[in-house]
């Protein structure tokens, strides 16, 4: 075990090597016999675990089972989920099978419907309104700098 791997599993297990994983304890009892670095770290771990265990009151074996009671009344009062439907586990069902990019597929789809569905400018009837001609958009394009 290296020093560095040391250091991760003190934050993740804590300062007693009894309670690691006994492979990992035995590759950290054999760091500890050989390295100070890993024995200053070690010491500073244990310290801050005796800090955390002074600071926090002792938890009486009848204040436990009252705050499992009124755990387990909150649970006991809370809605049950819905039963899901039958459109419900289909679609379950089916969203690993969709692609992600669905929803840009759908408004792709959406658009070319639109553009196929729209009346194109030289349809217009007679009377209807004229568009800018195609002198009015040179001359607006030529007066913009």
């Amino acid at each position: 075990m290296q020093l560095e791997g040391f250091r991760d599993r003190l934050h993740r297990h804590g300062a007693s090597l009894d309670r690691w994983p006994a492979a990992e304890a035995a590759a950290a009892r054999a760091l500890l016999a050989g390295s100070a670095e890993a024995r200053a770290a070690l010491g500073r771990a244990q310290r801050l675990d005796a800090a955390i265990g002074a600071s926090l009151p002792p938890l009486e074996p009848a204040r436990l089972e009252q705050m499992r009671q009124g755990l387990a009344a909150r649970v006991a009062r809370m809605p049950l989920p819905e039963a899901p439907t039958a459109a419900g586990r289909l679609l379950a069902r089916l969203r690993p099978a969709l692609p992600v990019g669905c929803g840009a597929l759908a408004t792709l789809a959406a658009c070319g419907l639109w553009l196929t569905l729209v009346q194109p400018l030289d349809a217009l009837p007679a009377g209807a309104a004229d568009p800018l001609a195609a002198t009015e958009v040179l001359a607006l394009a030529e007066a913009v700098p």
